[in-house]
């Protein structure tokens, strides 16, 4: 890919060649023990991973969106269970590097950007996805401290972390003006946490959370009490961009795939990649796959130029969520009855690429905000 620089290859082959021989081995056996292999992670550290947009003053490596982008789409290429994961621990410090109080942070970034707590990030509600001015559980104030209670559901990594933002209104009458953020620590606050079976990215933990009067120092508000949606929406390109360039990377492997099966292949008496209609299938897995980094690129490109880059990210997380599942079923087309087996890789980036159109707002959602942008009209309300 030549559009990268020198530092940028450089990062690219390196952590490619790490994730090939430390990661994709340990693969097949987590996919089916649905478990995570969390002892690689202080490893994936020295690459950007996690602390990769915090500022070095607070112990992070402040790289680039493009460098970020790039990290993204080789950890989706590896395995999506790993993009995802990687995706929630990268954003909560960033969050709490860049709304969080000296003492917030001196508190939890240390922890967090060595591996030794792990984060999730609860927004959504079993009633509230798109529309987060919908939120409906509530924080009470108590004294010096805060009382929550309410559900959160389909929430990554919760059930192997201890520290997490959740997003709780402090008046339903305000609607999105009453959310707040909230830093919530296991050491110090009681909650429960249920884990969700689910079907794609089988390495990670998709999960209920329930505060059922739990208590939150007074300490622990993130950003400005009733500005909890503006604090959300500085790691919104974040997230998008992070789901498109691992999208990008899931095309990437299914391309990959679907090349040495063509190759490999037989039928007829000659290699499958030889028909026409095969070939074609390939080509347009490779065309999608291209036209999606590129355009990842360049939204992570605007961020690098200080845009706010909000109608790129959401171009990009659109254009390239619904490009992996497109290349992903080609993918498994070109497989066939191979591909439909569990230890195909292919069957796996299937099941991975289907999820890409959903979280940080689903491909929908992505058209309603450009279209809004594009047309000066809203079609949400």
């Amino acid at each position: 890919m030549t559009m990268l620089t020198k530092e940028e290859l450089d990062l690219q082959r390196s952590v490619r060649s790490f994730l090939k021989a430390k990661v994709a081995p340990l693969v097949a056996e987590h996919e089916q023990a649905r478990t995570f292999p969390w002892e690689i992670l202080p490893s994936l550290h020295e690459f950007g991973y996690v602390g990769g947009l915090v500022s070095p003053d607070d112990g992070g490596d402040d790289i680039s969106y493009s460098m970020l982008a790039i990290l993204m789409e080789e950890a989706g290429r590896c395995w999506g269970s790993l993009r995802t994961t990687l995706n929630i621990l990268t954003i909560v410090p960033y969050l709490i590097s860049v709304v969080g109080t000296e003492e917030q942070r001196n508190r939890f970034l240390p922890d967090l950007l060595s591996g030794r707590r792990r984060a999730w990030f609860g927004m959504t509600e079993p009633d509230a996805g798109s529309d987060a001015g919908a939120l409906r559980t509530r924080a009470r104030k108590e004294g010096d401290a805060w009382v929550l209670q309410g559900r959160k559901t389909y929430i990554t990594n919760a059930l192997h972390a201890d520290v997490g933002i959740v997003m709780a209104t402090v008046d339903p009458e305000a609607g999105p003006n009453g959310i707040t953020a909230f830093l919530v620590d296991g050491r110090e606050s009681d909650y429960a946490v249920h884990d969700i079976p689910h079907m794609p990215v089988r390495g990670t933990s998709s999960c209920e959370l329930v505060f059922d009067g739990t208590r939150i120092s007074g300490h622990n508000v993130l950003g400005e009490v009733g500005r909890g949606l503006s604090t959300a929406m500085k790691a919104i390109n974040v997230g998008r961009l992070n789901m498109a360039m691992g999208a990008v990377g899931l095309s990437q492997a299914a391309l990959e795939e679907s090349i040495k099966f063509a190759t490999i292949r037989e039928q007829f008496g000659r290699p499958l990649g030889g028909f026409q209609l095969v070939q074609e299938m390939v080509v347009e897995i490779a065309t999608l796959t291209q036209t999606s980094r590129l355009l990842g690129m360049h939204a992570a490109r605007a961020l690098d130029a200080g845009d706010s880059a909000r109608q790129e990210c959401s171009m990009a997380k659109y254009y390239c969520g619904e490009s992996a599942n497109k290349a992903a079923s080609l993918a498994l087309q070109v497989h066939g009855g191979a591909g439909l087996m569990e230890e195909s890789p292919v069957e796996r980036i299937f099941r991975d690429a289907r999820e890409a159109t959903i979280p940080e707002g689903t491909s929908q959602i992505q058209i309603l905000q450009m279209g809004r942008a594009l047309l000066g009209q809203s079609a949400l309300r």
